[in-house]
């Protein structure tokens, strides 16, 4: 597998995070290159991206397969590691997800007559072991660019916002790349900067969290705290550490109780709706 730094982001729910190897990859172990790495095209799938090897089916069948939806699963080696790497989508549209996700230990055997990408042990929203997956994803439309990366397994992600139109521009960053999963104490940090571009507002209406601006109170200034980045994550007894639990210093929020409804539209996924 050769090297190459990158630089962007990702937002995905992984639910079935597989691996029992304990591995701390840094940014540059892995390609992100939304690209085809080749390794083995017998357990490939690579479907709606282009090229003559583009497949829609495991094995070529492609006779039944309508999603047109760019869709990438592979299995990969990094610094002897296996994964499971996926692609979802394309960059130079309004999304686009790669995910590199821990498979030692778990999930594959050796044969031709079997699942390359089986289902993990693990189960249920965000019950995959953070410290198992690196990821990146970008969401855009006309105005705003959202970028999620976590390029390092041991590490939280980067968070970053944009909106831009003729009126606004805003820019918003949670830099929690420095922290681990087993830290709470530490907060990322945070940028917002706002400028109303309508000089109509003249700057009334701009704002910049890195400086405090005169009319704001004693008090408010006092008060001001930033909690992102502020959680940790205990493995559980799942699959390399799966089923864990997320404890916040703040506040909380249960993974397990998330209504999958909200994360899914029934028009995209037709003979698969979730029955409410």
């Amino acid at each position: 597998m050769f090297k190459r730094a990158f630089r962007g982001a990702v937002l995905v729910l992984v639910g079935a995070w597989c691996g029992l190897l304990t591995v701390n990859a840094q940014a540059d172990d892995f390609q992100f290159g939304f690209a085809n790495e080749a390794v083995d095209p017998d357990v490939t799938i690579d479907c709606n991206r282009g090229g003559v090897e583009s497949r829609c089916a495991f094995g070529g069948n492609t006779a039944s397969y309508t999603d047109p939806t760019p869709y990438l699963q592979e299995v990969v080696y990094v610094d002897g590691v296996r994964y499971y790497h996926s692609i979802v989508g394309d960059p130079l549209s309004d999304f686009a997800q790669e995910v590199y996700i821990n498979a030692s230990g778990c999930c594959f055997q050796a044969g031709r007559n079997y699942d390359p990408f089986p289902r993990s042990a693990s189960g249920g929203n965000g019950a995959g072991n953070p410290t198992r997956v690196v990821m990146r994803n970008m969401i855009q439309d006309d105005e705003i660019t959202q970028w999620f990366i976590k390029d390092n397994l041991a590490f939280k992600p980067l968070i970053t916002q944009t909106v831009a139109n003729v009126d606004v521009l805003m820019q918003f960053q949670i830099d929690m790349s420095t922290i681990n999963y087993g830290a709470m104490d530490n907060a990322g940090d945070v940028s917002n900067n706002l400028q109303l571009l309508n000089r109509a507002y003249l700057d009334a209406g701009d704002y910049d969290n890195s400086i405090i601006p005169s009319y704001y109170s004693d008090q408010a200034k006092f008060n001001q705290s930033i909690t992102a980045g502020r959680y940790a994550y205990t493995p559980g007894i799942g699959e390399g550490g799966s089923d864990g639990a997320y404890t916040y210093w703040d506040g909380g929020y249960d993974e397990y109780l998330a209504d999958q409804n909200l994360f899914r539209r029934d028009d995209q996924n037709i003979g698969a709706q979730i029955r409410r």
